[in-house]
């Protein structure tokens, strides 16, 4: 999809509350608080009591389905993001909504056997790939070219808006009723999403590439850059240790005797400063070169993770806070950073399958993160070494991204051709 014309009168419109583009925005918001990332990996820490007493399940092998989850997400994501390229994000999206409830569905209906339980994730992972970022940010970066990315980071944060509901109306919906019901009350929930966007959403039918905008490299030219290889690099590490950390904060914080009310409200820390890293991350990369952006919010994940490794045995929700807010400054760069980095190294033409290339290695990191955290927490007794294992991930994902080139011109719109904005 390209962008929408760059003509003299744009930087007015993009300003305006009556762009277009807006309108699509929210539904971005809406749909991604209510996607994967936060309905699953947000809410299984606080399942996971419930399934390990109803079934004697360890937390490693509940975590575990995770990876299933993500592996699955992994062989479909290449696909999804093809076909979103060819038959529009539309076709893809609602579909895929669909799938994410009936999987809630199928999860309250599930018995004590892990084959079937991890069969079950596998199948939810491969059919949901169409609700995650890549149709959204597909949508958003053929609207916005002078804000785009405000505009994706201000997308993104429905992710830490997400993040930081669901861990609370799940606590709400478990003090209240059995776990079975909740599941059911959240597939109910995903009416809000589908509607929204059904209203929405709408490609920029008009759009006219300009400015270069248009142009771009094919999936297998930009595979064939070793810039593509540096950020699937650094994005695996970083996956690997901010997605792995998301359903253990709130374990991290019952480990230590808190309630599971203040447990949430941990968790929840996490997810606002994913809203606040992902709205100043996509702000700051409209105006300054977009890897380093990321290396100083990375940079902050990996103290954060120092400082989990560390806390000890307090009880302090202040302290367990702390670290949820620095950890989620990270994750909040990470998700903004993907498609930036496509339009910015390798243009919209081939956008959604670089993208969903890009995906795959962030789901393969997503994959092994939360059962490595798991098993990690069983095998030692705590969460101490798989948290210094977490920050040396985020380090050498710092290193590889201050290897990246500047971008090539021709993708960069001239409004950003600064010399900040370029390296």
């Amino acid at each position: 999809m390209s962008s929408s014309p760059m003509n003299s009168s744009y930087p007015v419109r993009e300003s305006s509350l009556s762009f277009p583009g807006w309108r699509v925005l929210l539904a971005a918001v809406v749909g991604l608080a209510f996607s994967p990332g936060p309905m699953i990996f947000g809410s299984l820490g606080l399942f996971a009591p419930h399934l390990a007493d109803s079934f004697g399940w360890g937390r490693g092998a509940i975590m575990l389905s995770l990876t299933f989850f993500n592996i699955a997400g992994v062989l479909a994501s290449s696909f999804t993001g093809q076909l979103i390229d060819r038959l529009g994000v539309r076709t893809v999206l609602f579909p895929s909504l669909i799938m994410l409830a009936t999987g809630f569905l199928g999860l309250s209906l599930t018995g004590g056997s892990l084959f079937a339980f991890y069969g079950l994730t596998f199948l939810w992972g491969a059919l949901t790939v169409g609700t995650q970022s890549i149709s959204y940010t597909k949508l958003i970066t053929g609207w916005f070219i002078q804000r785009r990315g405000l505009a994706v980071g201000i997308a993104a944060a429905g992710l830490g808006l997400g993040y930081t509901v669901i861990p609370l109306l799940v606590a709400q919906l478990l003090a209240v009723m059995d776990w079975r019901p909740a599941l059911c009350a959240m597939a109910a929930l995903l009416i809000v999403p589908f509607l929204l966007n059904l209203l929405l959403s709408h490609p920029n039918m008009n759009a006219v590439a300009k400015q270069g905008d248009g142009d771009g490299l094919s999936l297998s030219e930009a595979r064939r850059t070793g810039s593509f290889w540096l950020m699937a690099s650094a994005i695996l590490l970083a996956s690997m240790a901010l997605t792995g950390v998301v359903p253990h904060i709130a374990l991290l914080a019952l480990d230590r005797g808190l309630p599971t009310a203040q447990a949430a409200i941990v968790a929840s820390t996490y997810g606002l400063s994913t809203i606040f890293g992902r709205v100043l991350v996509g702000a700051l990369a409209d105006h300054f070169f977009v890897p380093r952006v990321a290396i100083c919010f990375f940079a902050m994940s990996a103290a954060g993770f120092i400082l989990a490794a560390f806390v000890g045995d307090t009880h302090s929700v202040g302290l367990l806070a702390l670290v949820a807010l620095t950890i989620g400054l990270g994750f909040g760069a990470e998700s903004d950073v993907i498609a930036l980095f496509i339009s910015r190294y390798f243009g919209q033409r081939c956008f959604g399958a670089i993208y969903g290339d890009l995906l795959a290695i962030f789901l393969i990191g997503a994959s092994a993160g939360p059962a490595l955290f798991g098993f990690g927490r069983d095998l030692t007794g705590g969460y101490q070494a798989p948290m210094i294992a977490g920050s040396a991930a985020m380090a050498m994902a710092c290193l590889l991204l201050s290897r990246l080139a500047p971008y090539p011109v021709r993708f960069v719109p001239t409004m950003h051709r600064s010399k900040k904005a370029l390296a």
